[in-house]
């Protein structure tokens, strides 16, 4: 299977537009990493709010593990500071939530942002690749038979333009109608070097 042309101009073509899809993704990595960023900062609330509520919730411990040290009406009077420290709970339960919510969030965002463009591009450039690599294999396998050769050199006379054909040849049909070896391989070479290939001699 070949993934490059054999040509030097084509396959540092195919090179290039790898190496500009390899940047595109690249670029698009760091898009959505900055995007990623951004909106997580707007979880940034729930810092304070989690200090707010672990705060409150040892203070009032706290108070109330002193409260309930006075004799008699110690364990009564706990109620309303246990109440308190659990309030200081949700808070902290509620900083969690916003957090999580926004890291969420920020990644859906970031990766519908840097995921399209680059699916795109790359849907793109396996479409392209996968047509080299198919027409190259069918090709490859027509060279490496000698029979099929003549079939290249008749492909070369019906598609290629005639000033190109006679460049190499003064009259094209009489050399292929002729059977010359060497004459079908160099028509059969133009029909190649068009997708990119050399013949194996």
């Amino acid at each position: 299977m070949r993934w490059y042309a054999d040509t030097p101009l084509r396959r540092s073509r195919q090179v290039l537009a790898d190496l500009a899809v390899l940047g595109w993704v690249i670029t698009w990595l760091f898009v959505g990493r900055g995007v990623f960023s951004l909106v997580t900062k707007l979880a940034a609330p729930a810092a304070p709010l989690r200090a707010a509520g672990t705060t409150l919730r040892d203070r009032m411990n706290e108070v109330a593990g002193k409260v309930m040290e006075i004799p008699l009406v110690g364990d009564q009077l706990d109620a309303p500071f246990t109440g308190v420290a659990g309030v200081g709970t949700d808070l902290v339960q509620a900083g969690d939530a916003l957090e999580s919510s926004v890291r969420s969030v920020a990644w859906v965002v970031s990766l519908l942002s840097a995921g399209t463009p680059i699916l795109l591009v790359l849907l793109a450039w396996l479409a392209v690749r996968v047509a080299f690599v198919r027409k190259a294999s069918a090709l490859g396998r027509e060279v490496s038979d000698p029979q099929s050769q003549e079939l290249l050199a008749l492909r070369a006379l019906v598609r290629q333009d005639p000033r190109t054909l006679q460049k190499f040849f003064d009259d094209p049909v009489a050399a292929f109608r002729s059977g010359d070896p060497e004459a079908l391989r160099a028509l059969a070479d133009l029909e190649l070097a068009a997708v990119g290939l050399r013949s194996r001699r």
